[in-house]
C-alpha cells in the first residue's frame, strides 16, 4: 500500500465518484480504478460498493478511511518538518559558548533567532572550552563559539575563525 493509494481513497470517500477523483486527482479514471483494486487486494477486502454511477464505502472502507486519514495527515506534517527543518527555520541547536563568547554574543544571539526564527530551541551550555570541546565529541553539543587559541587543533574539529564575521553582521 501506498500514500498515493490512500490518497486516492481519501478523494473517493469525499467525491462517491470514481470520474470525479479522477479528474480532481489529474488521472486517469482507470488508472484511478487499478490502484483501489490494488488497495482492495492487498487488503483482503472491498472498500468501495458501486452503486450505480456512485461509490459508497463498505463498512471495512469507512475503518480503513479513518486510518487513510491518519497515516496521510502524518505523512504531509513530516514533508511539512523536514521542509522546516530543510531551511532552518525549525530544529533544536545545542550550542557551547566559551565565557568570552557567551559575554558577548549570548543575549544577541537569543534575541536574532527569537526575532528571526522563532521556532528554533536553543540550548545554550557556557564553559571552559576543554569541556564543551568534550560534549562536541560526545554529540551532546551540536557546535561551539570559543576562543580559537583555546582549542588543540586536532583532526576529528573542523574549526573556522568567526571573528571577520562577527564584526561585520549585527545579530
Amino acid at each position: 500500500m501506498t500514500l498515493v493509494q490512500l490518497r486516492h481513497l481519501l478523494s473517493l470517500a469525499e467525491t462517491g465518484s470514481f470520474s470525479r477523483s479522477a479528474e480532481a486527482l489529474f488521472i486517469t479514471q482507470p488508472a484511478l480504478s487499478r490502484s483501489i483494486r490494488g488497495l482492495e487486494a492487498e487488503l483482503g477486502q472491498p472498500l468501495l460498493d458501486c452503486i450505480g454511477w456512485r461509490s459508497e464505502l463498505t463498512a471495512f472502507g469507512r475503518e480503513m478511511l479513518l486510518r487513510a486519514q491518519r497515516l496521510v495527515a502524518e505523512a504531509d506534517e513530516l514533508r511539512a518538518v523536514a521542509q522546516r527543518l530543510r531551511t532552518g527555520a525549525t530544529g533544536h541547536l545545542k550550542l557551547g559558548l566559551g565565557s568570552g563568547p557567551a559575554a558577548i554574543l549570548a543575549v544577541p544571539l537569543m534575541r536574532h533567532l527569537a526575532l528571526n526564527f522563532p521556532a528554533v530551541h536553543l540550548d545554550l551550555t557556557v564553559g571552559a572550552s576543554a569541556v564543551l570541546e568534550e560534549g562536541l565529541r560526545q554529540r551532546r553539543l551540536d557546535a561551539l563559539l570559543v576562543d580559537a587559541r583555546s582549542v588543540i587543533p586536532s583532526t576529528d574539529l573542523q574549526v573556522e575563525p568567526l571573528g571577520a564575521r562577527v564584526r561585520h553582521q549585527t545579530l
